[in-house]
């Protein structure tokens, strides 16, 4: 039997283990040990660090793999493109990848391509960091080069923030290096992209709604398709084009983050993966929008048997998620999981681990998320979904400020 190999194997790795499961292959999952879920279904497991590139090149060079991929996570990219490029099989090259897992490189490599950058500085010290920051004379955003699920990014607005957050950011990097840039103010949305020996074709493109907590980036929804005006639509879909083949990606998927500067129009980067969107966006929502068995996809494209785009519908309905985090402190009451579950139009959830008793931690990045995917025929129709389900959903958590509910915003 054939064997692929899959860096990941936390719920969102799920999907593609499974699917590469029913394709016939023997599934290898490499992650390091814990409660994830992919662990208990793959045929074999190696607990190892997915950014070991040595270690898992050895291991699937002694397993014989006839491929290697991952999904919905950046932290194995790299070392998906590296065993990939040193066996010879198919992947996107180790250069490529770091290019779509550094924000520096990304950032420079939008300057060389003549595309809109949003002004920045990569630093490795403080003093760096203010000189930037007073230069740029205004808001600024801070965040680690190489770092995945919004961790350790800030909002700074004064020197004293600055002081107060840089170590810890940079404490996110693996670099040690962190970029400052201007902050850019205006709605946000987010593009999906697929690939075959190097061209890209739009698979859909959202709205983000941003939650309304201090120095936590993560999106509260994502709606497809974008209801922007056509022009802007137009212009957004250009400059991903531009940015991925720009980029020099082969193949594979991607999900790209912007923002349009509600001052003069202009649309920026925020940052480019090459790997499918996160929350069930690649394994559950592209194929609402669009029909796409995406981790078949990804597993053809491992595996060297995917040799052109699927023929494929866009916008084929109106979906996407809503999100919520649970306070600091102790669930003491849940109603509503199961009559949400029922709901004819969600299509995906993380409610199976909220029950009485369950301790919450704090938060400040996506990783928290409670995710609920819904579908309808219209954006109306989707935002009603998304009232529905917070009106049913009722859970309430003791913490040390009394008792609270979902946070929604």
């Amino acid at each position: 039997m054939k064997k692929v190999m899959i860096l990941g194997a936390g719920i969102y790795q799920v999907p593609i283990i499974k699917k590469a499961m029913e394709m016939g292959f023997e599934t290898i999952a490499v992650s390091p040990d814990g409660n994830y879920p992919g662990l208990k279904i793959a045929d074999k497991v190696y607990n190892i660090d997915v950014r070991d590139g040595e270690a898992i090149l050895k291991i699937a060079r002694e397993e014989g793999i006839c491929g290697i991929t991952t999904d919905q996570t950046d932290i194995a990219v790299r070392t998906v493109a590296y065993v990939a490029e040193k066996m010879g099989i198919p992947g996107i090259g180790f250069e490529c990848a770091k290019l779509f897992t550094d924000k520096y490189l990304m950032r420079t490599k939008t300057t060389q391509l003549g595309l809109p950058t949003i002004p920045f500085k990569m630093v490795g010290s403080y003093e760096e960091a203010e000189s930037f920051f007073k230069e740029i004379g205004g808001d600024v955003i801070i965040k680690p080069v190489d770092n995945q699920g919004s961790r350790g990014i800030f909002f700074i607005s004064s020197i004293e923030m600055l002081k107060d957050h840089f170590e810890e950011s940079k404490g996110y990097s693996a670099s040690g290096n962190v970029i400052i840039e201007k902050h850019i103010k205006g709605p946000e949305f987010e593009v999906d992209s697929i690939l075959v020996d190097y061209e890209e074709k739009t698979l859909m493109y959202a709205d983000t709604d941003l939650y309304d907590i201090p120095d936590v980036f993560a999106s509260r929804t994502r709606l497809y398709p974008s209801v922007a005006d056509d022009k802007v639509v137009e212009k957004l879909l250009k400059l991903n084009h531009d940015i991925i083949t720009g980029f020099g990606l082969k193949q594979g998927l991607t999900h790209s983050e912007y923002i349009m500067d509600e001052e003069d129009g202009e649309i920026y980067l925020i940052e480019a993966a090459a790997r499918g969107g996160g929350s069930f966006i690649s394994s559950d929502i592209a194929r609402l929008q669009t029909g796409v068995d995406t981790s078949q996809f990804l597993i053809e494209l491992a595996t060297g048997t995917a040799k052109s785009i699927p023929e494929f519908d866009s916008c084929l309905c109106h979906c996407g998620y809503v999100t919520f985090y649970l306070p600091e402190g102790v669930v003491e009451d849940v109603t509503g999981i199961e009559e949400v579950k029922a709901l004819p139009f969600v299509k995906k959830h993380l409610l199976d681990d909220i029950y009485v008793g369950l301790e919450t931690e704090s938060f400040s990045d996506k990783s928290a998320r409670n995710v609920i995917i819904s579908a309808a025929d219209s954006r109306e129709g989707l935002l009603a979904n998304i009232e529905k389900i917070k009106e049913l959903l009722q859970i309430k958590v003791k913490t040390t400020e009394g008792t609270k509910g979902p946070i929604w915003e």
